[in-house]
């Protein structure tokens, strides 16, 4: 699974820096030749996305070793780290849009409308990354990829500004405010930045172990109430490793059992949990005799403060 994961991801992330460079060469030609900064600009944005698919490719091996003496984890957190340069760099495509708008706006400059190349140039751009933003997101969910999905939101993120642009310059050559083209331009980029948020707090919420969706612990506890003998999942704790799900609780049986008997419960309930829990690294079950008062419990999740 873990080889076919790698395979996906490098194959996707090729097919984005190829698409990516056929884009923002015929972007840059035609902004030169037709005389159209916008379009020049825009196929500036999509030469650092194939720097941005470069980033992935160089992640995904990292992501793919296998644990050690020193990353006992493995290193697909490697993933997340990647994940949180891509939002910085579509955080900064973002600020440099809205700092060019708000420039505009204030200095009332007249965008031109681009000549007819430029145009069926923008057209092609737009379809072009509509379809590798769907294909990236596609692969980034068949293999619960941040770093694709990443990626794929940067792409959607370059179909809005493209349309955008088409947008804002339609209005102005139709109803003559040409203010109107900056506007749009300054709404976009405050889109872009909004996405490079998500991106950084998603990426980071892993990083530091936090947990997005909450039910997972809802399924652990449903998981234990299923194996005779095995009571009170309490102290639950759940991290990601990638995409993987690495689990920590406690459960209480009865103190008369064998040591063999209480294990065997354990091991049970790591089956359950299995069952339940897609995408599982790593179970820890810690077994206390039913009924033995516990110091407060700081840390985890249970049945209360869920």
């Amino acid at each position: 699974m873990k080889k076919d994961r790698k395979k996906i991801m490098l194959f996707t992330s090729w097919t984005s820096v190829a698409g990516n460079v056929l884009l923002s060469l015929l972007k840059i030609v035609a902004g030169i030749v037709s005389g159209s900064l916008a379009v020049l600009s825009d196929g500036l944005d999509s030469a650092s996305d194939v720097f941005t698919s470069l980033v992935i490719l160089i992640a995904t091996p990292i992501i793919s070793r296998p644990p050690n003496s020193k990353f006992a984890y493995g290193q697909e957190k490697a993933e997340n780290i990647a994940s949180t340069v891509l939002s910085f760099v579509i955080f900064f495509m973002g600020g440099q849009m809205f700092v060019t708008s708000v420039g505009k706006i204030i200095r009332a400059e007249v965008t031109e409308l681009p000549s007819t190349i430029a145009i069926w140039t923008t057209v092609i751009s737009i379809a072009g990354k509509l379809l590798l933003a769907l294909y990236q997101f596609r692969q980034g969910k068949r293999v619960n990829s941040s770093m694709l999905k990443a990626n794929a939101v940067n792409m959607r993120n370059d179909v809005i500004i493209s349309a955008g642009v088409l947008l804002g310059l339609g209005f102005t050559f139709l109803l003559n405010l040409p203010v109107l083209d900056p506007i749009i331009a300054l709404l976009i980029s405050i889109y872009v930045i909004y996405s490079a948020i998500g991106i950084f707090r998603d990426a980071n919420l892993v990083l530091m172990d936090g947990m997005q969706d909450m039910t997972v612990y809802k399924e652990i506890i449903s998981a234990v109430e299923k194996v005779p003998g095995a009571s009170n999942p309490h102290r639950i704790r759940s991290s990601r490793t990638g995409n993987l799900y690495n689990i920590v609780l406690d459960i209480e049986v009865d103190g008369n059992l064998l040591l063999t008997e209480a294990h065997l419960i354990a091991q049970k309930v790591e089956d359950s949990i299995k069952e339940l829990v897609d995408n599982v690294y790593d179970i820890v079950v810690h077994v206390e005799p039913k009924g033995v008062m516990h110091c407060e419990e700081k840390f985890g999740v249970n049945k209360d403060n869920l």
